[in-house]
């Protein structure tokens, strides 16, 4: 491998966490690109690069603004390592709809991976994941994705992933964090919201219209003022609970 590469979007920091386990297997030489914010400019690979592609499931999809930026990332037949992280329920046209994105902008996918991380909206599910069992089964990936680089050339077939086509409808998560009486104004919501759906002169509030839901807010606000709020929310909360919490999803390969 000439360079390796880690690309990922992550507003909650779970996938950057898991995107660096892979990484510090495979080579302690990585570049990273988080795309959470965008890209200042286009990215191209080559074809002795790996790159490692890692987003968080949305519904079980790429989440859109990850599949817009993608669009400035160009490979030239670069052998790419597919990873979807997701919150214990289930992770469905995800890495599928991740690899022909990424064949489609001229990727070669030999390796893909789902792996299970604390729900950033409901986080009483899947609570301490990634833990020391799923740790060593990144481990285990890590290492098979580097035997997989190093036999790709040799391989005619194209990797085969879970998932349907067409892809499921995207649906809008009618749940918005807000500030509470902690928050003292210090913009830090602000100036990492993805979508500027926080302004600055009322970061307490959130603009519903704009807001993905993606808890990038919660992660990073010092005060731990913002949180998802509200009768809705607890319903959901309650529901979503109820019908996930007790089971424990597996990561699953592909190679």
């Amino acid at each position: 491998m000439k360079d390796i590469h880690l690309i990922y979007f992550s507003p909650a920091l779970s996938t950057r966490k898991i995107m660096r386990s892979i990484g510090k297997v495979i080579s302690k030489s990585i570049k990273e690109y988080d795309i959470t914010q965008g890209l200042t400019q286009p990215l191209t690979f080559n074809a002795d690069d790996l790159v490692i592609f890692g987003i968080p499931v949305y519904s079980g999809r790429v989440p859109a603004l990850a599949t817009q930026y993608s669009q400035k990332i160009k490979g030239l037949s670069t052998p790419t390592v597919l990873v979807a992280v997701y919150g214990n329920r289930e992770y469905e046209d995800a890495l599928l709809e991740l690899k022909n994105i990424t064949l489609h902008n001229g990727f070669t996918p030999i390796a893909a991976g789902a792996f299970i991380a604390r729900h950033s909206i409901f986080p009483n599910v899947a609570i301490n994941r990634p833990d020391e069992q799923d740790n060593q089964k990144i481990a285990d990936f890590s290492q098979r994705c580097i035997m997989a680089y190093q036999s790709h050339k040799d391989m005619s077939k194209e990797l085969q992933v879970k998932g349907n086509y067409p892809y499921r409808e995207p649906s809008k998560i009618p749940l918005v964090p807000k500030g509470d009486s902690k928050c003292d104004n210090c913009g830090t919501c602000v100036k990492m919201c993805p979508v500027n759906a926080i302004q600055v002169n009322n970061p307490k509030k959130t603009d519903k219209n704009l807001c993905i839901s993606c808890a990038r807010c919660i992660t990073v606000c010092p005060q731990n003022s913002r949180k998802f709020r509200g009768l809705i929310y607890k319903i959901a909360r309650s529901k979503f609970e109820s019908n996930y919490i007790a089971i424990r999803k597996e990561p699953e390969f592909f190679f």
